[in-house]
C-alpha cells in the first residue's frame, strides 16, 4: 500500500462542471419553460461566462492562472479581502455575473431579470453531491495509509466545496492553491502536502481527472500517478494507471 494517497478535487471526487452546466440549464428551463430555448440560453450563459472572464485585469488574470480557479467557479465564489488579487476580483464578479445573463438574454432574443437569474442560478449550484463511490473507496484505503486532498481555487470556494460534501473528515492534509499561493502541476504544492504528511514522494500516489495539472504535476514531484478519466479532459500526460471510475482504483493502490 502506498504511505499516502492524494486526491484532486474536482471532476475527481465531486462532479464540479456537470453541476454548473445543469445549473444554468434549470435557470433557463424556468424561464422560458422550453426544452429547446432553455438549452440556447443555458449555452449562451457559459459561453459568456468564459468570455467575459478572459476581460479581468492583469493582477486578477495572473492569480486566479497561477492558482486555477475558473469562470464558472467565479460566478458563485467567496474572496479573501486580506489578498490584494482577490479584492479585484470581488468588484470585477459584481459586474460580470449578471453581464453574463444580460448578454445571455440578448444573444437569444429573450427578455429576464439578469441579477434574479444570476442569483437562481447560484442557488443551484451550491450542491455538493459526491461520485457515487467515494466514501467507498476512502473508506476502504483510510484505515491503511494517509490521505491529502490537493486542489486549485479560492480558499472560500474550495473549502465550501470541502466541508459541503463532507469530505473533511477523511483527509490528514488537505491543500488549497489559493491558500498558499502556488498551485498544480507546481511540484512545490504536492512537496508542500508531502512535507506536512511526512512521507516522501517517492512513496506517494497522486489521483486526479486532469492531465496537465494533477497527472504532470505528480510526475514532476516524483510521485505515481492514476488518472480518472471522466471525458472532460484531453488525454496527457501518461500516468501510470488510467481508470474510469474511483472503485477501479483500489487493487492498484493496495499494490503500491
Amino acid at each position: 500500500m502506498f504511505a499516502a494517497v492524494i486526491f484532486d478535487l474536482d471532476e475527481t471526487l465531486i462532479p464540479d462542471e456537470p453541476v454548473s452546466r445543469h445549473a444554468f440549464f434549470i435557470t433557463a428551463l424556468e424561464l422560458t419553460a422550453d426544452d429547446a430555448r432553455a438549452k440556447e440560453l443555458a449555452e449562451a450563459a457559459h459561453r459568456e461566462a468564459v468570455a467575459l472572464w478572459q476581460t479581468l485585469p492583469s493582477l486578477a488574470a495572473d492569480y486566479v492562472t497561477r492558482i486555477g480557479h475558473s469562470a464558472l467557479e467565479g460566478l458563485w465564489a467567496t474572496y479573501d479581502p486580506g489578498i490584494a488579487a482577490e479584492v479585484v476580483l470581488e468588484k470585477e464578479l459584481a459586474r460580470i455575473r449578471p453581464e453574463v445573463w444580460r448578454r445571455a438574454l440578448a444573444s437569444c432574443g429573450l427578455s429576464g431579470d439578469p441579477e434574479r437569474l444570476q442569483l437562481r442560478w447560484q442557488a443551484l449550484r451550491s450542491r455538493f453531491p459526491l461520485f457515487d463511490d467515494c466514501d467507498e473507496l476512502l473508506a476502504r484505503i483510510r484505515p491503511r495509509t494517509k490521505l491529502a486532498m490537493i486542489t486549485n481555487g479560492v480558499s472560500g470556494l474550495q473549502r465550501r466545496k470541502v466541508n459541503g460534501a463532507g469530505l473533511l473528515h477523511w483527509f490528514d492534509v488537505v491543500a488549497i492553491s489559493g491558500e498558499l499561493g502556488i498551485g498544480k502541476p507546481d511540484a512545490r504544492i504536492f512537496e508542500w502536502v508531502c512535507t506536512q504528511l511526512n512521507v516522501p514522494p517517492s512513496r506517494c500516489a497522486m489521483v486526479g481527472d486532469n492531465p496537465e495539472r494533477d497527472i504532470q504535476g505528480g510526475i514532476n514531484a516524483g510521485m505515481q500517478t492514476a488518472w480518472v478519466d471522466r471525458g472532460l479532459k484531453p488525454r496527457g500526460a501518461k500516468a501510470d494507471l488510467e481508470v474510469k471510475s474511483l472503485g477501479e482504483l483500489l487493487p492498484w493502490l493496495r499494490r503500491g
